[in-house]
């Protein structure tokens, strides 16, 4: 049975690997600074904590580290221990105790920046605008000298817009929390125009899957659906979900951080044998679904509609 270490394992996507890796057949391990249960760490991702583990992985999964755009820009340097200083963390403990283990880390779409009306591909400039999107490059750039340095196999996966059920943070869990509260409009940041390119959560995890499955050395993907979506038009379907007829005021402010753009080019995941399963309508609708159960007793024993 294989061996597979996942940290952040109690988040968003950290939690979907679990069930999906565990349904694999795969031995699971966790660290993440909440939770308990078997083969699990609770605490931050450090060496001395992976170390307690005494165990030689088969593959690594690295999620852990900041989970927002906004969380960095507020707190630059512990969100930046998060990210960098986590990654140099499993980096180090895979040198020194688990060579031969294959890492995947999870990057972002914020590396590449503002700089792009198309599809953007994984050669393109990285221009990050954001603390963290400049936070992931200097994780990526410590992964890519390891694999240089010490031979360790590595493939890192930019995730654009991951969104679905157990998503609690970010752009469509917030709108639908105010959507809820709201009595006749809804008040929305940015302009609306914003593009998207949205890929659903266990899609994404397919997607780690197939790139711990692929050979060795050191690569790095887009996983996105290669399609892009104004923010207002995914808004939109959220309201048309829930019959909803409130008026959409967006506040028409540039958030810092922000790219406007962000499309992924997809051609080397589909080399892979990617296809995304999920379109963004029957995942707005599973989203939606789940959300109104998870919120029954704070928005759905009152009128909200």
């Amino acid at each position: 049975m294989k061996k597979l270490l996942i940290t952040g394992s109690n988040g968003f996507i950290g939690s979907e690997c679990r069930k999906y890796f565990s349904d694999k057949g795969f031995n699971v391990f966790g660290i993440d600074p909440f939770g308990e249960g078997e083969n699990f760490i609770q605490g931050e991702v450090s060496r001395k904590n992976l170390e307690g583990f005494n165990t030689e992985f088969d593959y690594i999964i690295h999620l852990a580290g900041s989970s927002t755009v906004g969380d960095a820009h507020k707190n630059p340097e512990t969100e930046k221990r998060k990210t960098v200083d986590s990654t140099l963390e499993v980096l180090e403990f895979m040198c020194l105790g688990n060579p031969r283990a294959k890492l995947v880390y999870a990057s972002s779409s914020a590396v590449y920046g503002n700089g792009y009306n198309r599809e953007i591909s994984e050669n393109d400039t990285l221009a990050p605008i954001s603390e963290y999107g400049k936070h992931k490059v200097e994780a990526e750039n410590l992964c890519k000298e390891y694999h240089n340095k010490q031979g360790i196999n590595i493939g890192i996966i930019r995730f654009f817009s991951i969104y679905g059920e157990g998503l609690k943070k970010q752009l469509l869990w917030d709108f639908l929390c105010r959507l809820q509260e709201a009595k006749e409009s809804v008040a929305c940041f940015g302009t609306g125009e914003e593009v998207r390119d949205f890929i659903h959560v266990q899609d994404a995890v397919r997607f780690i899957d197939l790139v711990l499955k692929k050979e060795d050395g050191f690569k790095i993907y887009n996983c996105g659906c290669g399609k892009g979506m104004e923010v207002r038009e995914v808004l939109n379907k959220i309201c048309k979900n829930f019959k909803c007829k409130k008026e959409l005021v967006f506040d028409n402010m540039i958030q810092t951080g922000n790219p406007k753009c962000l499309l992924a080019n997809i051609s080397k995941a589909r080399e892979l044998g990617f296809m995304p399963e999920i379109n963004i309508d029957r995942g707005i609708e599973r989203y939606v679904s789940w959300f109104k159960k998870e919120n029954q007793n704070r928005f759905f024993n009152k009128a909200v509609l």
